[in-house]
């Protein structure tokens, strides 16, 4: 149930901000994308708009398959969107649940009387993420207090890898990686989850979410499936990176915050903030490999057959 309302949540938000934008979302990921910089820069600010990276990397196989970006160009803004999604976690480490019903109740006046139906929408939108997490804690927080629950949560996510895989499959499952950062954050607070095993979830939710984009690139052509397979190429390749620094990242994230569930936050922004910095420099060697992966010779990228 709780989940629900902060799943309906995140998608009033991306509505009202995809009805201002309309088209210029799309000139914003195409106008601006004509350096790697402004590529990772377009994807970063139009993913914090519509609150999805899954929604700019499949807009991303669409404008791929119609010619419009190279997938070079899309790869940078991919590259941008993992970064703007870990906005949502950083609200939500924020003490701000209070906000929940005032944000709802003005939200839904907003909409309904003052002919400004977008920021109505918006407004709701967010009251119903902090009430939707509120109502998820509240209802697994007695669940997970059990010795039982506690004794197959810990060996689920006993080591790095294993909280990886378990934040994969939630991930694909629930189809929302800020769903899932949002709630791994919001356990954390209550002390249910240690910090290695909420950092582990959170990367694993990185790889999840990518399950989208993938759907997206069926049957399309292989500039297409290249795309979605470059979005997997990043985010496996960035936690596969930090694997064996994990202890050393741990100690950097315990160093940007007091709260643990601040730092689960910066953890993950800075995960694909490093990540992204370090794929920058090897966009066209990146994007190599998924056209390798996807069929499409050097001979032959231009076509997209």
């Amino acid at each position: 149930m709780g989940m629900a309302i902060f799943l309906l949540g995140l998608k009033l938000i991306s509505s009202a901000f995809e009805g201002v934008l309309g088209h210029r979302l799309r000139f914003l990921l195409t106008g601006l994308t004509n350096t790697k910089g402004r590529s990772v820069l377009a994807g970063l600010f139009g993913t914090i708009l519509v609150q999805s990276s899954s929604a700019i990397a499949s807009t991303m196989v669409i404008l791929v398959d119609s010619g419009v970006l190279s997938i070079a160009q899309a790869f940078g803004v991919i590259l941008g969107a993992n970064i703007g999604t870990t906005l949502t976690a950083q609200i939500m480490s924020l003490p701000l649940n209070f906000l929940a019903w005032p944000l709802l109740i003005g939200g839904f006046l907003l909409y309904r009387l003052h002919g400004t139906p977008s920021i109505g929408l918006a407004a709701f939108g967010l009251g119903a993420l902090f009430y939707g997490l509120t109502v998820t804690t509240a209802s697994l927080s007695p669940l997970l207090q059990h010795p039982p629950v506690q004794s197959a949560l810990l060996n689920l996510t006993d080591t790095p890898t294993q909280a990886i895989l378990v934040g994969l499959v939630l991930t694909a499952l629930v189809q929302s990686s800020s769903a899932v950062t949002g709630l791994v954050v919001s356990l954390t607070s209550l002390n249910l989850l240690s910090l290695p095993a909420a950092i582990g979830l959170a990367l694993g939710s990185n790889i999840g979410t990518v399950i989208t984009t993938l759907i997206s690139g069926m049957g399309r052509d292989r500039a297409s499936k290249a795309t979605a397979y470059a979005d997997l190429l990043f985010n496996l390749g960035g936690v596969l990176l930090v694997l064996p620094l994990f202890p050393w990242f741990l100690r950097l994230v315990s160093y940007t915050a007091t709260s643990t569930a601040r730092q689960v936050a910066n953890a993950h922004t800075l995960f694909n903030a490093i990540t992204a910095l370090i794929a920058l420099p090897f966009l066209d060697y990146l994007a190599e490999v998924a056209w390798w992966w996807a069929g499409i010779r050097q001979k032959n990228k231009n076509n997209k057959g």
